[in-house]
């Protein structure tokens, strides 16, 4: 199978080096616009992965949006493919521009929001340590009290999905004594603990941990996780639109000779 797919390949290499040059720049611009529909499925795709729990849509909508924006500019490049029209083609590569400068600035954003943090997929969810996070603008954004309190509201209707486990556990090193489902006891080393958390946690179903540094950085090492999942989709799409200006860019003009 790969014999006969290597074969064909060269057989379809073969004619395109014979087409004439305006029917090779017709097929490559043609490809350039296709890709922007690639893109824009992609991007699409990439908000279902974002993260998007409690985060108040900052990655979900800048990917909605330059989602739909690729489909508008493919639409524009599909017209002027269809009518041969320079003025249409010009407003389609325009958009790719803008489309690539928004996908860097996204990409930028999205690690600059998450900032650098440590693999805790192997560790304990009460053992979260806010510590771990030293930079990103997420990581200042849970300092803010304004900002956790909704955030933490949310967090607190799914019941702690995010930073689960760290909601509904104290923090083991405040060795608390277990009573039942989310009732614990402090004994008298908590009192003396230089652990923080150890003092916000409350057996009220409402509160539990959810005040607690390590429900913050259960909080941030959720949203970096979804983030690195959906991270190469971006990036995928970027170097597809580059591709895309590039080809509009090198052939486009044969179309209009």
């Amino acid at each position: 199978m790969s014999n006969i797919g290597m074969r064909m390949g060269v057989i379809e290499a073969g004619r395109f080096m014979r087409m004439s040059r305006e029917r090779q720049a017709r097929h490559l611009v043609g490809m350039g616009v296709v890709l922007t529909l690639i893109t824009s499925i992609l991007i699409l795709c990439t908000a279902t992965r974002a993260p998007t729990h409690c985060t108040r849509g900052v990655f979900l909508w800048p990917c909605i949006a330059i989602g739909l924006f690729f489909m508008v500019v493919f639409i524009l490049g599909l017209c002027a493919a269809k009518n041969n029209n320079e003025g249409l083609f010009a407003c389609h590569l325009l958009g790719v521009f803008i489309a690539i400068l928004a996908l860097i600035g996204f990409i930028i954003f999205g690690y600059v929001a998450i900032g650098p943090g440590i693999d805790l997929s192997d560790v304990k969810a009460r053992e979260y340590n806010l510590d771990d996070y030293k930079s990103g603008w997420l990581r200042a954004r849970v300092d803010d009290a304004a900002y956790w309190a909704t955030t933490s509201a949310c967090l607190r209707g799914d019941r702690g999905a995010g930073c689960k486990g760290m909601t509904q556990l104290p923090p083991s090193s405040c060795g608390f004594t277990y009573v039942n489902g989310t009732t614990w006891t402090p004994t008298p080393a908590a009192a003396t603990n230089n652990n923080v958390d150890c003092s916000r946690w409350s057996n009220d179903q409402q509160k539990l941990c959810f005040q607690c540094d390590s429900c913050k950085a259960g909080f941030l090492d959720h949203t970096r996780k979804a983030w690195s999942s959906a991270a190469f989709f971006p990036i995928y799409c970027l170097i597809a639109a580059i591709l895309s200006c590039w080809s509009g860019l090198e052939y486009g003009g044969v179309l209009h000779e």
